[in-house]
């Protein structure tokens, strides 16, 4: 399908980030398009080879290292060119947005850990994982924190709330910790080599003593499940059992106690970006209603020109705007300082991004009618992808209450 709509943007991008789009453009239409709604049709077991082809060819073009430093010899983007990227990729198949974000989302606890301690976790960590993907073995990161009791709770909107958590790192005498427990709905987790794990020293204290390590593959924890989703079928998600896991000291991000200060920084930095695989589907929705209003011909003359057909579609591309300009007014904004405020801003544009998904998804098939409904059309598939991003990465009712306590809590100033 043309992608008008990702080359004539209402935000004015920087040449750097244009040259970027166009580049993840090339790569999804010779690796992504082509595959997407034979992804979408197979059994989650049979994606795991697929999506990790996809992740190869990713790493060919060089996608996967934008936000490891310069000091390491990175790209040094980060969350307005991640974006982007994303963006692009959400456009032609939001499970592979979902799987190349899920690695940038699991290298954040790194990259945050480098920040205070003068990069030796950027050396440690990123630059062996840049230097894969340029090997051409790239390495596949996960984020896990949620688990089958504790989830949007971690964020303790309600007061005197407490997320139960149940995987636990007891510290070894010989340093490090053994980890055991279990992590749910982690995208990435059935084909990761590197999974940075949340877990608590004291499950009666988890805010308080939560920390955060890095567990490779060859320490042994299992895949208990792969989950058959609704939408963002191309992306692995996962369930992950550690048994009595020993990580060893050098694999230990922050000490007890820092854990959640990381896990919001990571949430600050992700979640407008989750917002712009949202508006990637919502632009995918427009770009298939405007040309199959142009196409479709009813009462003597094309949808297009049909007055109804004409407000629905504007509608739509308000949408785009809006979220657009919202988002990537937000994630220059972070990169240049991400500060605790920004986590308002973050959780707005993640929340528009999703709703602006989901809003488009169904304008779209309204548009397209019976075939909207479809599957080989591939509208249907937008609506079921868009509905993931109002839940992960905190769902919008989270996201929101999160914004408007970081309201509050700076005294009602919001940063200019």
């Amino acid at each position: 399908m043309p992608a008008e709509i990702l080359e004539h943007t209402f935000y004015p991008h920087t040449t750097e980030a244009r040259l970027l789009r166009s580049s993840a453009m090339e790569f999804a239409e010779s690796a992504v398009a082509p595959r997407a709604l034979r992804l979408d049709s197979m059994p989650p077991e049979e994606v795991l080879g697929e999506a990790v082809a996809i992740v190869r060819e990713a790493a060919a073009n060089r996608l996967l290292s934008i936000i490891v430093p310069e000091e390491v010899g990175g790209p040094g983007g980060l969350t307005y060119e991640g974006a982007n990227v994303l963006e692009v990729l959400a456009y032609y198949d939001a499970g592979i947005a979902t799987t190349i974000g899920a690695i940038w989302l699991g290298l954040l606890p790194p990259f945050i850990a480098g920040l205070g301690d003068g990069g030796e976790s950027w050396r440690r960590w990123l630059k062996p994982f840049l230097e894969a993907e340029e090997s051409g073995d790239p390495q596949i990161w996960a984020f896990a924190i949620t688990e089958p009791e504790a989830g949007s709770d971690y964020e303790r909107v309600e007061p005197g709330s407490r997320p139960a958590m149940t995987t636990v790192a007891r510290p070894l005498p010989s340093g490090g910790y053994e980890i055991s427990g279990r992590k749910i709905f982690i995208p990435n987790g059935p084909i990761a080599s590197h999974v940075t794990v949340f877990a608590v020293t004291d499950p009666q204290r988890p805010i308080e003593t939560m920390m955060c390590a890095v567990v490779t593959r060859e320490m042994g924890f299992k895949v208990a499940q792969v989950f058959d989703k609704m939408g963002h079928r191309s992306s692995p998600t996962g369930e992950l059992v550690f048994e009595e896991v020993r990580v060893p000291e050098e694999n230990v991000l922050c000490k007890p106690g820092s854990g959640w200060e990381y896990v919001e920084m990571t949430l600050t930095l992700s979640r407008a970006p989750v917002g712009a695989i949202g508006l990637g589907i919502a632009k995918r929705a427009f770009q298939a209603a405007f040309d199959y209003a142009r196409q479709r011909i009813q009462g003597g003359r094309p949808l297009v020109e049909h007055q109804v057909v004409k407000m629905k579609l504007a509608r739509m591309l308000e949408r785009i705007a809006y979220a657009e300009n919202l988002i990537y007014t937000t994630t220059r904004k972070i990169d240049e300082a991400p500060t605790p405020l920004k986590a308002l801003e973050s959780s707005l544009a993640k929340a528009v991004g999703a709703d602006v998904a989901v809003e488009n998804a169904l304008e779209a098939i309204q548009i397209h009618g019976g075939y909207g409904y479809m599957r080989e059309m591939g509208v249907e598939k937008l609506l079921r992808d868009a509905k993931l991003i109002q839940i992960y990465e905190g769902t919008n009712e989270i996201n929101r209450l999160t914004a408007i306590e970081r309201y509050t809590q700076y005294g009602g100033v919001l940063l200019d």
